[in-house]
């Protein structure tokens, strides 16, 4: 009888791992929200309406990762060639992580503000936020802050740009959508 070279990881191990990077949980998430946008027809049609917000939103969240994982193969093959391979390498994980990590944000974001007029609650201020999103923290460091910072030090008027327009695009939702 053979024995495994490697022991296999403890439950334990695995609940405490998947509770400090929920990774499966947002996905399950992801999913839900999907499924609410198929199956609710008031949330189709709020984000329908506001299809000149939420496609610049999306093109931009496109651009911001894409700019993420340029930031990473560039910093690493500048440090050394021999790291242009392994950030070629994670850059589609960047890529995607990084856009799924946005959109994922921003359209339970929009589906709370969905819900916020449909049951009248909009707030009567200038800027009207609505509910805040529940953010995967973890992931969002990951696949998010983590690269965004280095675009920051590879292309610090990039980032910028980015920013700004990222801000203005939130801010003329919470100003606009009423």
């Amino acid at each position: 009888m053979a024995t495994p070279n490697r022991q296999a990881p403890q439950p334990a191990v695995q609940a405490a791992l998947a509770h400090v990077v929920p990774l499966e949980k947002t996905f399950r998430d992801a999913w839900k929200l999907a499924g609410r946008f198929r199956e609710a027809e008031g949330f189709r049609q709020y984000l329908r309406r506001r299809a000149a917000f939420v496609v610049p939103a999306v093109a931009l969240f496109g651009l911001v990762s894409v700019a993420c994982a340029a930031a990473i193969v560039i910093l690493l093959a500048d440090r050394h060639p021999m790291l242009a391979l392994p950030a070629m390498v994670l850059a589609p994980f960047v890529l995607v992580g990084s856009f799924f990590i946005e959109a994922l944000v921003f359209f339970t974001w929009l589906e709370g503000r969905a819900i916020s007029q449909a049951l009248g609650r909009r707030g009567k201020n200038l800027f009207d936020f609505g509910p805040l999103p529940r953010v995967p923290w973890v992931l969002t460091a990951l696949f998010f802050a983590l690269p965004f910072l280095v675009l920051v030090t590879v292309s610090p008027s990039a980032a910028l740009v980015l920013i700004l327009l990222a801000v203005l695009i939130t801010l003329a939702i919470a100003r606009f959508d009423r």
